[in-house]
């Protein structure tokens, strides 16, 4: 990713209405498909874990570790007090195997040359009955600008997408679109925005007007999944769990 872009991803992790709402789902889905766990909170690694907002949110009731790439990430993120290490994917990931209840890759995937192989070492460090969380992009008719400043291989079909949970050693529990019920005037904006902030493209991470509003829109998808169809959306989740 674009070294620029880290600042304006650290103010906006806190507050944007895509991260917010995309933080409340993961924490909602990892309330519900963790095992029980009674004393020791349970361990949940962040591979990409960006400027750390997600880890921030997770130490409130989880014991959490981030990994990313980017020294200019881990940087951002250690300023939040988190514990974040420098690795990379699938090759140098600096976590015990087998260790942790939950690993979550949230919009990584696309960022990746060898996807799958990052997906197989993600589930490595998994216990038995552990779960592992993905968002990917979807949709390559979506691809912009934007995507080549973010410095994606590739925006996700389904087929693409579950493909990568084939591995006999998980099995998938859910996979969905996201980002569903804003997604005719989300996907318009998107294509639009590439025009617009041409020559200033960090400005798409500028709170935008009713910023709460749309944050509490894409969060309600949490009550949505796995209960009720959504055929189109930005993005595509996925829950798949250690055999």
């Amino acid at each position: 990713m674009r070294e620029e872009l880290y600042g304006e991803i650290f103010a906006a992790e806190q507050e944007h209405w895509w991260f917010v709402g995309r933080q409340r789902i993961v924490l909602h889905l990892l309330e519900h498909y963790l095992p029980r766990n009674s004393g020791t909170p349970c361990k949940v690694a962040d591979l990409g874990c960006g400027c750390g907002m997600m880890l921030l949110r997770l130490s409130e009731k989880y014991e959490p570790v981030g990994v990313d790439g980017s020294r200019h990430a881990i940087e951002f993120a250690l300023r939040r007090g988190v514990t974040a290490k420098l690795g990379a994917l699938p090759e140098d990931v600096p976590l015990s195997r087998e260790s942790y209840d939950a690993v979550l890759m949230l919009d990584v995937l696309e960022h990746l040359k060898y996807d799958r192989a990052s997906v197989e070492v993600a589930a490595s460090l998994l216990k038995a009955g552990g779960i592992l969380i993905c968002t990917v992009p979807a949709h390559m008719w979506l691809w912009t600008k934007f995507d080549e400043d973010h410095h994606h291989f590739r925006r996700y079909s389904r087929r693409q997408f579950r493909s990568l949970f084939a591995a006999p050693s998980i099995r998938l529990e859910l996979l969905s679109h996201l980002n569903a019920i804003m997604f005719a005037p989300a996907a318009m904006w998107r294509i639009l925005a590439t025009k617009v902030f041409e020559r200033d493209r960090a400005r798409y991470l500028k709170l935008p007007p009713f910023n709460s509003v749309l944050s509490s829109m894409f969060a309600f998808e949490r009550r949505l999944l796995g209960k009720v169809p959504m055929p189109l959306g930005l993005s595509f989740i996925a829950v798949a769990r250690k055999v």
